[in-house]
């Protein structure tokens, strides 16, 4: 694949098009959601042996759902922005290091070069576009659209917009998500970690101080909420189960519990331990599980079967009625 953008079949140029700069593992994934509804992608990516491996990866992700002809004429791979054809570009989605002065070099070219009107996205969970705009021409075009990995698969995207962005702009890029089949939630205030990951950061904070304080072990946590209240969450979120089960109980538990729930300001004591004696995970070999090579293959064949069979349940029913939601 040469420096310039290669694309390795033919498609109609008429297409709707999103330009994904970052060619990594989210932007993959992200690449991957938009080339399985029919749309053109241009990935920007300067790393050449990235660009390489691009095609390989995304027919790794892509399964059987997209011949590889057909992702061929769908995927252009560039080295750089000036290389994108903007003709038919409805949306652009940026996902490089979490690194802010690296995300507004991105954004500043970005002003400068793609048409008014395109609304331009950080996939960031941890920027908001607020730090990511500063001082940029194009503040009225750029927010946060945060797609949880592996973004191929999870329908959630989180939709945080500043208030320089106009209403229609942050419609649209909403009705570009329900195009390709996620499930946007928009985000009101721009709090650390979004919505999604505070909440996950909540349940972890809990966890890890269980098996600190020696209540129970990291396997038996997992087992709780894996077929616990995690197997109800395929069906329903926690206020929608509540529902179900009644606010009346829960208020006399809750009166019970959190008062006892840890509220620590720093991770738990168990976490610092691990880090220190580099028990990463799966990139180390060993974290709460200790992983071979093997072991480590057949897990992620298993989560991403798992992953493809929740997308299916999430998916509902055709005759399924959203419930009348007040609040």
């Amino acid at each position: 694949m040469s420096d310039a953008c290669t694309r390795l079949g033919s498609v109609s140029e008429a297409l709707p098009r999103a330009v994904i700069v970052g060619g990594g593992t989210m932007g993959t994934g992200v690449a991957a959601a938009f080339i399985h509804q029919g749309w053109m992608v241009d990935v920007i990516e300067t790393d050449a042996q990235v660009r390489r491996s691009l095609s390989s990866r995304l027919a790794g992700l892509m399964q059987q759902s997209v011949s590889a002809s057909s992702l061929a004429g769908r995927l252009r791979a560039c080295a750089s922005l000036a290389e994108v054809q903007w003709q038919h570009v409805q949306i652009v989605s940026e996902n490089v290091f979490e690194d802010l002065p690296v995300k507004r070099r991105v954004f500043a070219e970005l002003a400068e070069i793609a048409p008014q009107g395109v609304p331009l996205t950080s996939n960031s969970s941890t920027l908001h576009a607020s730090e990511i705009s500063l001082s940029s021409s194009r503040a009225d075009s750029i927010m946060n659209l945060h797609f949880l990995m592996p973004a191929h698969l999870v329908p959630l995207v989180e939709v945080l917009a500043t208030p320089e962005v106009a209403t229609e702009v942050v419609d649209r890029v909403w009705h570009i998500m329900l195009a390709i089949g996620k499930k946007p939630v928009r985000i009101m205030q721009a709090l650390p970690g979004f919505l999604v990951n505070r909440m996950q950061a909540a349940l972890m904070r809990e966890a890890l101080a269980l098996i600190d304080a020696g209540v129970a072990t990291a396997q038996d946590i997992d087992i709780a909420v894996r077929y616990g209240f995690g197997f109800r969450y395929a069906a329903c979120g926690p206020i929608l189960q509540k529902e179900h089960s009644g606010w009346d109980i829960s208020h006399k538990l809750y009166k019970m519990v959190f008062p006892t729930l840890a509220n620590h300001a720093a991770p738990p004591n168990v976490l610092g331990r691990m880090i220190a004696q580099g028990r990463l995970g799966m990139k180390t070999g060993q974290g709460f599980v200790k992983w071979t090579v093997p072991a480590m293959t057949q897990e992620r064949a298993r989560f991403n079967r798992a992953m493809n069979e929740a997308t299916e349940v999430a998916r509902g029913r055709p005759d399924d009625i959203e419930p009348d939601w007040q609040l």
